[in-house]
């Protein structure tokens, strides 16, 4: 079964060949083999238990030399069901902003580029002038990124995380071996301009955010602080400690998140509770416990510009809704819950408008919700039994195939949409909307854990592009909030950029096909999608593409 390399968290910021020699080898069979004596206090059992929470602790990370990496897709066997999604308003608002209006014309039904433009040129427009904002988004979405352009950074270490300034001037991430890399991104080039060794990161850097105007970031570490530097202070020492004073010993935030107005900072971290820190006072000014049993807090976030409304997702599969205005510290109580996912969430990405957020969570899902329809109050505890956390540990545990076909949903469950076919594996993967100024939020786009880029169309269900991009799990995505752009962070040290390619309709459609056989070789699905391309003459395949060049 290969051998496993333990390694303490003192080495872990190092590089891994520098301590061959130090580290301890232990075969894994001796790990998880049956125990030749339950009741010796030191017997196996005991030690997979304590070898369990000191990994859970990042004490010791695992490091696995033979490398078991599945590059394919799940086989999702039901198509995506649109009965809810279709009768809702987040479905109209997004067709509305993605150029097929809120009422009339299909999403997928065909237009022609060069009669929208020959409108615009003679005055025929919808305002006789410019393409509103909403064409705009249409035609943008016939481009999207569909091909790996090139590698912006080789962090010789694990890629947890990486994230766009609000202007799109800049790009930063952060790696396991301490690393923060700040990158040029107001063109296509990505040239590092900064760097900077990082503080206090223990195991890796988990989580970094901009703050809304671009001048500082925060990043988050298994620590009992979180860490602030102003962007012109990389590369010196002015990096400032925000202590969150908790309450137990071993303590990692999962994540950060900065409010609307800069003045405070949401994170959640493995305690099972929720954060805030306010900037202005220079004091942790909010300490909620959001879970039970202390589950870890995974996602947070702001609903929109005003700050005061935000949320929470923990590993027992909850998301709550906070409102700061009504938020009593010492009784604290959520607004309203959500409840649907079978397991832990890794991350939650809100719309901006208010009302729709979705999720990701280890059940293998994205969901899409609609904030004015909480569950039911008793929805929580009747899920309990359900839930699958604890039962298998995504970090290293196959994935429990019956995630990928689910037919029930929990009790409770409102979600509007549930989007599946990527694969959650190994690390809190992101999953977030498109971009409103150039895809009117059409698509829904995440890390996967067969190293893909996944692009969801939330108004279909259907993935638009499965990207092949590296070779390990890909855990964060950032896609340019002014053009076609996403880039891509790995656990195979690489940050990708990812752009719009041309390709011929034919070259497009065998693409397309290899990617399905690769996909889905034991699928029993046969949809009409799933056919070859046809063998035609010359002539009628020249045919062909002349008609399609004029569509």
């Amino acid at each position: 079964m290969g051998n496993i390399v333990l390694r303490s968290r003192a080495l872990a910021n190092m590089s891994d060949a520098e301590f061959e020699d130090d580290v301890e080898i232990l075969e894994e069979d001796d790990l998880f083999d049956e125990p030749q004596d339950a009741d010796d206090p030191l017997s196996e059992n005991h030690l997979v238990s304590i070898l369990r929470q000191l990994i859970s602790s990042g004490e010791i990370q695992i490091l696995n030399n033979e490398h078991f990496h599945s590059k394919s897709l799940p086989v999702i066997k039901s198509r995506p069901n649109l009965e809810q999604l279709k009768k809702s308003a987040v479905y109209q608002s997004i067709k509305h902003s993605s150029g097929f209006g809120a009422d009339g014309g299909s999403p997928m039904a065909k237009f022609s580029i060069l009669d929208m433009i020959a409108k615009r040129q003679s005055g025929m427009g919808p305002k006789g002038g410019p393409f509103l904002q909403n064409d705009r988004c249409k035609l943008n979405n016939q481009f999207l990124p569909n091909k790996t352009e090139h590698t912006i950074a080789d962090c010789k270490s694990k890629v947890f995380c990486g994230r766009f300034s609000r202007d799109g001037s800049q790009f930063i991430c952060a790696s396991q071996d301490s690393r923060i890399q700040v990158f040029d991104a107001t063109k296509g080039q990505y040239p590092l301009v900064r760097q900077i060794e990082a503080k206090n990161v223990s195991w890796s850097i988990l989580d970094i955010d901009f703050s809304p105007n671009g001048e500082y970031f925060v990043y988050s570490t298994w620590a009992d602080a979180l860490f602030v530097s102003r962007m012109q202070d990389i590369g010196t020492d002015e990096i400032h400690c925000l202590f969150l004073r908790p309450e137990t010993p071993k303590f990692g935030v999962f994540t950060v998140a900065y409010s609307n107005c800069g003045k405070q900072i949401l994170a959640g971290a493995n305690d099972g509770c929720l954060y805030a820190y306010d900037m202005v006072d220079n004091r942790r000014v909010l300490m909620v416990p959001v879970a039970e049993e202390k589950h870890d807090v995974n996602a947070v976030g702001f609903l929109d510009e005003t700050s005061h409304i935000f949320f929470s997702g923990s590993d027992n599969g909850m998301i709550k809704i906070w409102d700061r205005r009504c938020l009593n510290e010492a009784n604290p109580a959520p607004v309203g819950s959500l409840v649907g996912h079978y397991d832990g969430i890794t991350y939650i990405d809100s719309r901006n408008d208010g009302r729709h957020i979705i999720s990701n969570s280890k059940d293998q899902s994205i969901k899409l919700w609609d904030l004015r329809v909480f569950s039911p109050s008793d929805a929580e505890a009747k899920a309990k039994d359900h839930l699958s956390y604890g039962r298998w540990d995504y970090r290293w545990d196959d994935v429990p195939k019956r995630f990928y076909n689910l037919t029930k949903t929990l009790e409770g469950d409102t979600s509007v949409m549930t989007y599946r076919g990527h694969r959650v594996h190994k690390s809190l993967i992101r999953a977030k909307f498109s971009p409103a100024s150039t895809t009117g939020q059409r698509y829904i786009y995440t890390g996967c854990g067969t190293g893909r880029l996944i692009i969801y169309d939330a108004l279909t269900g259907k993935i638009v592009q499965a990207i092949e991009s590296h070779t390990d799990t890909v855990r964060d995505v950032a896609w340019h909030p002014h053009r076609p752009e996403i880039v891509t962070c790995s656990w195979d040290f690489l940050v990708n950029l990812h752009t719009y390619q041309y390709t011929t309709p034919y070259a497009k459609k065998a693409t397309q096909y290899t990617n399905r056989r690769g996909r889905s070789e034991d699928s029993d699905d046969e949809s009409e999608d799933e056919s070859p391309p046809l063998r035609r003459s010359r002539r009628i395949a020249e045919l062909r593409r002349t008609q399609m060049n004029y569509e």
